[in-house]
């Protein structure tokens, strides 16, 4: 490992705000007689934190991890899980909607603390059709311990979903419509019922994420002996129906054994006309030509994930041992047709016309099989576990050329890839406190078998290699301050479609293609935390990175176009700082967050490697304000500096969102009305470093929306759960 700097500080905004116990005599407790050595205000103390982050709905640090709070907040109507991503720190997005973690791609996220497996554009679109209305939290696990996979060189994301722990039914119905450049509409209808040894929970969300994007690039191309500066427009419609359905029960089939089922699954029904206009300008700035591009992209998406699991709580001291399976199926079935014409710009008369016609159909299969092991032994508490993951992936993809008038094969640009990945794992970590010291420690071993295979070319690149990931984290309390120290190593694997040679176009001039010679990037993370006075946070992360992987633009000499594709860069050191703060005044609160992040890495230039180095800033500002009649207003604002993003550097970003909420019939029925990036100011836009080509864009998302939702909640008998019930929450 390269000479570590940093000190990371991270742990948990708790904000100041009322709580009142429960009374002794509800909770069946005689009430103690309160004399001088009776502990009252440390437990009122307590029961303050636990209320106040239930009920704040801003950004917090916690217990290593950094937390968005979304359980009743007035900003989640219309919103997708991707579109609340954007907002949190140390998150970016690129312009091709691919999701980086402290500079990192291949982001790896969690669904209720369960690996979701997918990642690239495939992660991209399932998180775009999870609606922000059922998420309570997001959570950034900064320092992940043993008992995670080892993918994720950054941490990972845990997505937490809206669950009912009390018994009897629920019914859940939910309605929001937004308007943008488009119509949306998103409706859901949740059901479950908990008795004492029976759950059961289904949902069905449909959901119209339409939206348009128009964007702008240029860059200098080489035709006919002369250089022309290419200008272009983009305008993409997006037209996508999802069918989101979800399937869930835990049964208690003994005291201590409990059978856990649930399936998971979408359909989208996707289609995103595109039209693009380049023109050429020469040296002297006139006119030369001018290329209209339409490209008809149809891609329906098929996912689903089934998992079972078993909990067998040996004991009453926290021993237990879970078994889980999954299978996860995901189909991509894409078809496009991009047509261009080339314009006389005096006459107007086509001067040259070509076709492209393309058939990617992508599968994806992943079976895993996982069992974990918690084993308390006088102060220590055990875990350990063992995994098996095996994921293949198969796209046979054509294109086919437009000639004198029909289809032929471009044998080129067709190809049949294959890829297999076998991961098997054991961990143990072990864990104990003393007095104010918390240490935990712990080893992960990796063996991977990976195989992708380019059937035409008879191209195949092997990688068999085992991996030691240790571990550790020591936790230190000061009267009113808590210290935190932690080190460990992660991977970052190349994602399927990264791996997969096959291109997708934007038009004739820019395309993305995959790279089969990627290898996995390894990394260390050493972080540090402080927090004081119990309520201000600061952290910070310092990662080195070998083999970084992240976009690499070149030019197609062939085809004049932009070549966007993943690639090795040699390495990457980042920090990332952060501080957090509340600050609350009567019915008014807030949440200030403010972070710098400093990247250095060696990128590749025509005639040499150059040094990419730059520190960026961010700041979110979250406030609530109670207002009278039970109406909660919330506002949002977050800033981003120029930061850099591979062969990127990305310009700064501005934008706001407001929203405002009530609650009706014990909060049984709320309304929500929210404006997102009510300033028209959210814009994406960067330049390319590297000297291959010029190459910069300037996006407008569709970002500005009005929206309003309708939750009614039907429920029957209200009675808490035994405590020793089995919740999978616990575990998170």
């Amino acid at each position: 490992m390269k000479p570590i700097l940093t000190w990371l500080l991270t742990t948990l905004v708790s904000t100041t705000s009322w709580a009142q116990a429960m009374p002794d005599s509800i909770a069946g407790k005689s009430k103690p007689a309160v004399g001088k050595d009776t502990a009252v205000f440390p437990r009122t103390d307590s029961l303050r934190q636990v209320t106040v982050v239930a009920a704040k709905n801003s950004l917090q640090v916690e217990n290593g991890k950094i937390v968005m709070n979304l359980a009743n907040s007035a900003l989640t109507t219309g919103a997708s899980v991707f579109d609340l991503l954007k907002k949190m720190p140390g998150i970016s997005i690129s312009q091709d909607d691919n999701i980086s973690l402290r500079g990192t791609e291949g982001v790896h996220v969690l669904i209720d603390g369960k690996m979701n497996y997918l990642s690239g554009k495939q992660l991209s679109d399932f998180l775009k059709a999870m609606g922000a209305d059922n998420i309570v939290r997001i959570e950034l696990i900064t320092s992940p311990t043993a008992e995670f996979d080892a993918a994720g060189n950054a941490g990972l994301i845990n997505i937490v979903t809206r669950k009912r722990n009390i018994r009897g039914y629920a019914i859940d119905l939910r309605s929001g419509i937004t308007r943008a450049s488009t119509w949306m509409v998103n409706e859901n209808v949740t059901a479950s019922i908990n008795t004492s040894r029976l759950s059961l929970l289904a949902s069905f969300d449909y959901n119209t994420p339409n939206r348009q994007l128009i964007s702008k690039s240029s860059n200098t191309i080489t035709e006919n002996n002369g250089q022309y500066q290419l200008e272009r427009t983009n305008t993409s419609l997006y037209k996508i129906k999802f069918y989101t359905y979800r399937l869930g029960t835990d049964w208690r089939i003994a005291d201590r054994h409990q059978l856990s089922a649930s399936y998971h699954g979408y359909f989208d029904d996707f289609m995103a006309p595109k039209a693009a206009t380049a023109s050429q300008y020469d040296d002297r700035q006139v006119l030369h030509s001018i290329v209209q591009t339409q490209n008809n992209i149809v891609e329906p998406y098929y996912y689903n994930a089934f998992n079972l699991a078993h909990t067998w709580s040996i004991d009453t001291t926290g021993k237990k041992l879970t078994t889980e399976v999954h299978y996860i199926s995901y189909r991509n079935l894409s078809d496009a047709l991009m047509t261009s014409v080339n314009k006389d710009p005096v006459s107007g008369a086509v001067t040259d016309e070509n076709a492209l016609r393309s058939h990617q159909p992508g599968y994806i299969t992943i079976r895993s099989a996982k069992t974990d092991l918690e084993w308390t032994h006088q102060a220590y508490l055990i875990k350990a576990g063992l995994k098996y993951a095996y994921v293949s992936n198969d796209n046979n993809y054509r294109f086919d050329s437009l000639i004198s008038g029909s289809f032929k094969e471009a044998a080129s640009m067709s190809n049949h890839f294959l890829y297999k990945e076998k991961i098997a794992a054991a961990y143990l970590s072990v864990s104990r406190k003393i007095k104010r010291t918390s240490v935990l420690a712990g080893l992960r071993i990796e063996r991977t078998d990976a195989k992708g295979y380019t059937v035409k070319d008879g191209f195949t690149n092997r990688r068999a290699y085992t991996s030691l990931f240790p571990s550790v984290s020591i936790d230190q309390e000061l009267k009113q301050h808590k210290l935190n120290l932690s080190l460990s190593r992660r991977i970052n694997r190349p994602t399927y479609a990264d791996l997969n040679p096959v291109r997708w176009y934007t038009d004739q001039y820019f395309y993305y293609a995959g790279n089969p010679a990627l290898v996995p990037e390894m990394a260390w993370l050493l972080s540090a935390a402080w927090t004081f006075h119990r309520k201000y946070i600061l952290t910070a992360t310092y990662g080195y990175r070998d083999n970084y992987m992240t976009k690499r633009l070149s030019v197609d000499s062939a085809a004049q176009a932009v070549k966007s594709q993943t690639a090795n860069f040699s390495h990457l050191q980042r920090l990332d700082i952060l501080f957090s703060a509340p600050f609350n005044l009567g019915i008014w609160s807030l949440q200030a967050s403010a972070g710098v992040n400093y990247s250095m890495y060696p990128f590749p230039q025509l005639k040499g490697d150059a040094t990419a180095s730059r520190w960026a800033a961010n700041v979110q500002v979250q406030q609530q304000w109670k207002l009278p009649g039970g109406f909660r207003l919330e506002m949002a604002a977050f800033f981003y500096s120029r930061e850099l993003w591979g062969i990127y550097l990305k310009d700064e970003l501005f934008f706001a969102d407001a929203g405002i909420r009530k609650s009706f019939f014990k909060d049984n029925l709320t309304l929500q009305l929210n404006f997102t990036d009510f300033l028209r100011t959210y814009r994406l836009q960067g330049a390319s470093l590297s000297d291959a080509t010029n190459y910069q864009y300037y996006d407008r998302p569709d970002a500005h929306r009005i929206g309003f939702s309708v939750r009614y909640h039907i429920g029957g008998k209200l009675v808490p759960r035994r405590a020793n019930s089995i919740e999978e929450q616990e575990r998170l």
